[in-house]
């Protein structure tokens, strides 16, 4: 057993190495007056020049240039002497080198740092991120240079240290006391978490609430009342996580804690509205990335996890289907299908967040029910009269095609949106209400589960990345779950029912239209 300490310990002294020869390798400027020098350092540190004073001084870091929330949110928080705030960035987009490196350094040459304080999951993973800034400030040539010798011999330990100015450095695993904290008179007024969460803890909401509570009395509250910042950096990996709990918005509809300022980045994204977009209109968040990188790093560990990781997006895991149990598969033309419906199923909650509008294009084949399109959205009722209509106009007009929407106690007051659209669109759609006295909605979606074992339930593999596509898939993979959306399930389920009827009347009659796979029909009675 000792053996391996000594190899763990051999590795760990070789990675120093290589750090302390990488940072060692940025040499300071040679031959310059010490009034360039001032006047260099002066516009390194004017308001607004903290990208500039980071390419600097951190040359060895960077490999591209920053992202646009990089430079926002970095310049929030140097333009606040009172800062609190959440940073939420997906994976591998710089959180732990700019807060826990290089906005506290930048602070230290400003003159505005007393102190930095480090949180994390355990105190060896806060050590961790705290040994990065030390050994900067130790090995850094060109930080030394304009700012001075920072090594003080006697306090410089894993965990703690002091620079020769005074200012002291602590890391502190979740539950440790940080209470009375500081070096001489110096408080630390520069306070972050980061990776505050993991996966065993947001399992017990106790201690979430308990780490929540750590945070902002004992943690928050060593710091000075007056001109500190406390910023959590981290990606959302649950609904209830602690990151969750200190922004607020646990639920959809809660709102952000008050004074707090939050930055949610998407790894890919709208780039005019910023928000979560994995359509093929969708760009990375950081020209770090390309497409192509993000989705093979997706395709790999999975779109469930990429979802957490990536998109803050936690999807709980049910236990009535499996992923691997709805294939992705070359849809075939819509003549080709034995029966092809549309079914809707439309949220009727006061709240627009509350429900998801879903519409499911199906086409019936053998055994198979292949799910051609979908519309799964929160979303304006004329917004779903819109995508209904979109998704319908797929099928030709000489196929025998029937549109159904699940009946409710304001389907007349829908349908007449779908009427006024119609006129303003002809041809209008002919919808159907499904007026089947349903049973349980719980015990209706359990029953596909025999057909999805059997991989009979497939999905269109060119919409693979379409939003609408993987939340129908992600709401079969949360089901039961009460926290997450079922409405996508409960429109293909109305439509296999349908679809099965149809097919059951078929076997009746011996003969029938559906049986042929050709569906040729006068105009006239398009979309009836």
């Amino acid at each position: 057993m000792s053996s391996i300490f000594k190899l763990k310990e051999k590795q760990e002294y070789e990675e120093w190495l290589k750090e302390k020869a990488s940072i060692k390798r940025l040499s300071p400027e040679a031959r310059e007056s010490e009034q360039v020098k001032r006047e260099r350092i002066k516009e390194l540190l004017k308001p607004g020049s903290e990208t500039k004073f980071f390419k600097y001084y951190f040359a060895h870091l960077i490999d591209c240039d920053f992202a646009y929330f990089h430079k926002r949110d970095v310049k929030a928080l140097i333009d606040n002497y009172d800062f609190f705030g959440v940073m939420e960035y997906p994976r591998e987009h710089a959180k732990s080198i700019i807060y826990d490196v290089m906005v506290p350094m930048l602070l230290k040459a400003k003159g505005q740092l007393t102190g930095m304080m480090v949180a994390s999951s355990s105190f060896d993973k806060a050590s961790e991120l705290l040994a990065d800034i030390q050994a900067e400030l130790m090995f850094n040539q060109r930080y030394i240079a304009d700012f001075g010798e920072q090594y003080q011999i006697g306090k410089w330990k894993d965990g703690h240290f002091t620079t020769t100015d005074g200012i002291g450095f602590w890391a502190f695993g979740r539950g440790q006391s940080p209470r009375g904290t500081r070096e001489s008179e110096k408080r630390p007024n520069y306070g972050v978490f980061d990776d505050i969460d993991d996966k065993q803890l947001v399992k017990n909401p106790i201690r979430v609430q308990e780490t929540v509570d750590w945070l902002l009395e004992d943690f928050y509250g060593a710091m000075p009342i007056t001109g500190s910042r406390l910023v959590g950096v981290g990606n959302r990996i649950s609904k209830g996580s602690v990151l969750a709990h200190i922004v607020g918005d646990i639920d959809e509809e809660d709102p952000i804690r008050d004074g707090l300022y939050h930055s949610k980045v998407f790894a890919l994204e709208n780039p005019r509205t910023h928000k979560k977009d994995t359509s093929p209109k969708g760009r990375p968040a950081w020209n770090r990335y390309s497409r192509e990188q993000l989705f093979a790093k997706f395709n790999r560990m999975g779109w469930i996890r990429a979802l957490r990781e990536y998109f803050h997006e936690h999807i709980p895991q049910g236990f009535t289907f499996k992923k691997e149990h709805f294939p992705f598969v070359d849809v075939k033309a819509p003549g080709a299908y034995d029966a092809i419906i549309t079914y809707n199923d439309p949220s009727y909650k006061k709240s627009m967040t509350s429900d998801n509008k879903a519409i499911v294009l199906i086409g019936k084949i053998g055994r198979y029910y292949d799910i051609i399109d979908c519309f799964n959205r929160q979303c304006t009722t004329g917004e779903m009269v819109r995508g209904h209509y979109a998704i319908a106009q797929q099928v030709p007009d000489n196929l025998e095609t029937k549109h159904y929407m699940e009946a409710n106690f304001i389907q007349d007051l829908m349908l007449e949106e779908y009427w006024r659209y119609g006129e303003e669109n002809p041809p209008a759609l002919r919808i159907r209400g499904d007026k089947r006295k349903k049973p349980d909605k719980e015990v209706r979606i359990e029953n596909l589960s025999p057909l999805t074992e059997q991989c009979y339930i497939r999905l269109n593999k060119a919409l693979k990345h379409k939003p609408d596509m993987q939340e129908l898939l992600n709401q079969f993979l949360a089901f039961p779950n009460p926290n997450y959306k079922d409405d996508g399930p409960d429109a293909v389920e109305g439509a296999v029912y349908l679809l099965d009827k149809k097919n059951r009347k078929t076997r009746n009659r011996g003969k029938g239209k559906w049986q042929s796979g050709t569906y040729k029909r006068n105009a006239s009675r398009a979309m009836q």
